[in-house]
């Protein structure tokens, strides 16, 4: 298994990943029309290598072999919006299904807390994703705040989570 800095190459795998891991955790239902355009828009090989290419951003990935099997994804100067200074927001923190429970999303979350130590770390959680509530509170986050999360102009409410 190997932890990295991602990479333009990896752009395609990324963009796949995140659409499996997106909608394994958000269309519960089914794939519905309303998710198309937030998945067109944000999880494209083109959006990746944006991210891969903006000093302000860091995507770390774990892999095993060839296959990717989870990746993180950090802004940098993204002020969390609840009561803290935190600075630094964890967009994404994805592990591919089969994978999950094997310590795969501690790692990420380590090598992101150690990114840019010191800014503070905030996240958003759909409030029912009560896996990852549980995951990030074990990992010492905490619930610092509420958002919103917009899709297809509907808000969907989120924890902010924050670490110290």
């Amino acid at each position: 298994m190997t932890l990295r800095r991602a990479s333009a190459q990896d752009a395609p795998q990324l963009a796949a990943l995140a659409q499996w891991v997106w909608l394994d955790s958000y269309a519960t239902g089914g794939v519905e029309p309303r998710f198309l355009p937030y998945l067109a828009e944000s999880f494209t090989p083109a959006a990746f290598e944006r991210a891969i290419a903006d000093p302000q951003q860091a995507l770390w990935l774990v892999e095993d072999g060839a296959a990717l099997q989870g990746f993180a994804q950090l802004l940098r100067g993204a002020p969390a919006p609840a009561a803290n200074d935190a600075q630094v927001e964890l967009t994404r923190l994805y592990v591919a299904p089969p994978c999950t429970g094997r310590g795969l999303g501690a790692q990420l979350l380590q090598e992101a807390r150690n990114t840019w130590r010191g800014e503070g770390l905030w996240l958003s959680v759909w409030v029912g994703n009560e896996g990852a509530l549980r995951f990030y509170a074990r990992e010492g986050g905490r619930v610092a705040g509420q958002t919103q999360f917009m899709l297809d102009g509907q808000a969907i409410a989120n924890h902010v989570i924050a670490f110290p």
